[in-house]
């Protein structure tokens, strides 16, 4: 009977509100379904309620911080996804609400302690079922749930994990696209920029079939086949005054938040030294990001920073010298060759660091220190050449 009874209600109504307003008529007592962040999806109270606590969850639109905290707790060791507890002298009965193996809220059901089941453990998994499913459909109507808003939502890192990213990505194209790069987009000299989210994007669509062009954050990211031609994607960076940087291989979609900062910052980058018009990789400058990260953090070591301090009074390479010759595993000559400097000039470079700095050049436990060091200085001073891979 109970069984029948919640199935006709799901079946004929298709309401998340209509399908917890017959599990709490059939168990006289109310019912609170509740997302994952405890926030109140629907309620009802069968027969009017004098439940404080039902009354108190209902004007705030959520549960209270002591039943969340007592739920939070108890939900990581449940069996079978059910559990119950008893909060100022009210049982509370949980069922865990899922959607394959994401937790997507709960079924709370409020009773005196003093009441006695009015269904089985069955039945009450039966229900929840049903209640998980339309909880999910009503989600997926309820929220922003285009391509497009998805994506946003996962660059503004509102995901948890993949699983739900997956959820809520499942009834659009993504769960199925599998594209082999992404291109950032800057607008900063783009004539037509407060257009950009219309006209550019229509022709980067047109350019660039299944590319799915959507504006954030005053950029556009579009996604990269590949049977996509490169070079019209340069050509179109350099006629209309674009910056453009390509990812490296993109694994799933899910990956896009990580690599994105990667690849806006080697767009910072580069438009802060005045380049306009260009499509470049992001793997060709990503030596230089890192190391500028590493800047940030203070990672230079106190003989390097007086190196680059007498580097900067003198106007002198000493840095530069200590990278090189360290590359070239302490090969003078070719120390030399790649600096184009005289072999005594280097010479007097190599003795300089050694007894004015107190750099001991001949411990090859200190040689990755010293060249990690010697890279942060050249990479904070813009001296970058030689970082930058073609």
């Amino acid at each position: 009977m109970f069984k029948d009874e919640v199935l006709n209600s799901f079946l004929q109504n298709n309401s998340l509100s209509a399908l917890t307003e017959a599990v709490s008529m059939l168990m006289g007592c109310p019912v609170i379904i509740v997302d994952e962040a405890f926030h109140i999806a629907a309620s009802f109270a069968a027969n009017g309620s004098d439940y404080e606590e039902y009354r108190t969850a209902i004007s705030h639109s959520e549960l209270s911080f002591a039943a969340s905290a007592a739920i939070s707790e108890r939900a990581e060791t449940a069996e079978n996804g059910a559990f119950s507890f008893g909060i100022n002298n009210k049982n509370y009965r949980v069922l865990i609400l899922g959607s394959g193996k994401v937790m997507i809220g709960y079924m709370i059901c409020i009773f005196n302690l003093s009441d006695s089941p009015v269904c089985t453990d069955e039945e009450l998994m039966f229900a929840g079922a049903l209640i998980s499913k339309q909880l999910c459909l009503e989600r997926r109507q309820i929220a922003s749930n285009s391509a497009e808003e998805i994506l946003i939502s996962l660059l503004n890192g509102e995901f948890s994990d993949k699983e739900h990213f997956c959820l809520q990505a499942q009834t659009t194209y993504l769960s199925h696209f599998h594209p082999e790069r992404f291109a950032v987009v800057d607008l900063c000299n783009y004539d037509g920029r407060e257009l950009a989210d219309d006209f550019l994007r229509k022709e980067l669509e047109s350019g660039f079939h299944g590319s799915h062009p959507f504006v954030y954050k005053d950029r556009i990211i579009l996604f990269i086949h590949k049977d996509h031609d490169i070079n019209l994607l340069r050509n179109t960076a350099k006629n209309e005054g674009l910056g453009i940087v390509l990812s490296e291989q993109l694994e799933s979609i899910f990956e896009l938040k990580k690599m994105y900062k990667i690849v806006s910052a080697v767009l910072d980058y580069l438009l802060l030294r005045g380049r306009t018009g260009f499509l470049e990789t992001e793997d060709k400058y990503s030596l230089i990001i890192s190391l500028n990260k590493l800047a940030e953090d203070g990672i230079c070591t106190n003989e390097i920073t007086a190196l680059s301090e007498y580097d900067r009074k003198n106007s002198g390479e000493l840095i530069k010298t200590l990278y090189t010759y360290l590359c070239c595993h302490r090969s003078l000559n070719e120390t030399c060759e790649r600096l184009y400097t005289h072999r005594n000039t280097v010479l007097y470079r190599i003795r300089k660091i050694k007894e004015d700095f107190g750099l001991d050049l001949d411990a090859p436990e200190k040689h990755l220190k010293y060249l990690l060091s010697a890279a942060v200085i050249l990479a904070k001073n813009g001296e970058t050449e030689m970082f930058v891979t073609d």
